[in-house]
């Protein structure tokens, strides 16, 4: 019997138009209403998960900036956190700068973003519900330790070479950052340890749940720990290949309220 159901948001809970369809919406109340706790895992900092965690009635702790923050919605505490090392943010402003990377910085609450340089599409989507502060000089005007970076490029063929070049970068300079795919056009880095089955098992623990009661869904690479962690990982139909690999069960696509299927199969109609 699952007591806790994670989905992740972007190809999952919502499409590239960020609506949580009413079946998907149904599905998570009904789940609710049987005693199941809903929570989300997700690249995106708290504020943003917590508008589309509202929005489908999760009070439940949820999983933020791929596994390196779990905030509370309702007390609005950050249970835990992971920061990078503070040597990353001039290490990678530096590198990025003298490539013409389009790079930002996140922390729990805010957004950082290179004034001055026009954003990719791909990143105004994402951060439409976000709270952003473009500055001049990342080092001086980042007055926080950051969650993480992200490299945004415009042509996802980009992405690879990217993350080709940065692993090389970082096992040259012996820095502590992992790195991590979340999308076809992002390369970010996190501290190391951390992905979403980290910020999971310290949620479950925290909740007294045990990884076998769990049911995950997602779609991306940066979703393939928590469905390999859970007792049930589900793929969504338009997943990665990666996410597809280790998944259990492969759900519709976003487009086909896939979680909610996924719900209805392994909750609501007790796997039938």
């Amino acid at each position: 019997m699952f007591k806790l159901i994670v989905s992740d948001i972007d190809g999952t809970l919502v499409g590239h138009d960020l609506q949580i369809s009413p079946r998907v919406k149904a599905a998570i109340a009904a789940a609710q209403a049987k005693g199941v706790t809903v929570t989300l895992a997700t690249g995106r900092g708290a504020e943003p998960t917590e508008r589309f965690a509202a929005e489908v009635g999760i009070t439940a702790p949820l999983v933020c900036l791929q596994g390196g923050q779990v905030f509370d919605p309702i007390t609005k505490r950050t249970l835990y956190e992971a920061r990078l090392a503070p040597e990353i943010l001039p290490w990678i402003d530096r590198v990025a700068t003298e490539r013409g990377w389009h790079l930002h910085f996140e922390t729990p609450r805010m957004v950082y973003l290179p004034e001055g340089v026009p954003s990719p599409e791909v990143l105004n989507d994402l951060f439409s519900v976000t709270a952003t502060k473009r500055v001049s000089n990342f080092v001086a005007e980042v007055t926080e330790i950051p969650s993480k970076f992200l490299i945004a490029v415009h042509d996802p063929r980009e992405r690879d070479e990217i993350m080709e070049t940065l692993r090389e970068l970082i096992g040259r300079a012996g820095l502590p950052v992992q790195l991590m795919v979340s999308h076809l056009q992002f390369v970010e880095g996190v501290p190391p340890g951390v992905h979403k089955a980290s910020g999971l098992q310290w949620l479950i623990t925290y909740l007294e749940i045990a990884p076998s009661e769990v049911l995950a869904i997602g779609d991306n690479d940066n979703d393939v720990t928590m469905l390999r962690w859970a007792q049930t990982g589900v793929a969504m139909g338009n997943a990665s290949p990666a996410a597809l690999a280790v998944a259990d069960w492969v759900a519709p696509s976003v487009e086909e309220d896939g979680v909610a299927v996924a719900i209805e199969k392994f909750v609501l109609n007790g796997g039938d």
